[in-house]
């Protein structure tokens, strides 16, 4: 992951602008996940595992704006 989107991801959750406990369905998800792994909680493994692909949706929606922010310059 390039470090400055990493660096905003990390900034963007803890100003808690980026909040994945008060959504939902994320948190259902994570409920049936824990269930079916019969736990109340994320092993060290997990959480870098889902850590990592958080940021990695987060850097993929950030080149998606600004590509997409690039085409409607160019099409204005």
């Amino acid at each position: 992951m390039i470090p400055e989107l990493q660096e905003l991801y990390y900034y963007e959750t803890d100003q808690e602008r980026l909040d994945f406990d008060s959504d939902p369905v994320y948190q259902e998800k994570m409920r049936r996940a824990l269930a079916e792994l019969e736990t109340e909680d994320l092993s060290p493994a997990l959480f870098s595992l889902l850590d990592t692909a958080n940021q990695i949706s987060f850097t993929h929606g950030v080149r998606l704006g600004l590509r997409l922010g690039l085409w409607a310059k160019e099409g204005a």
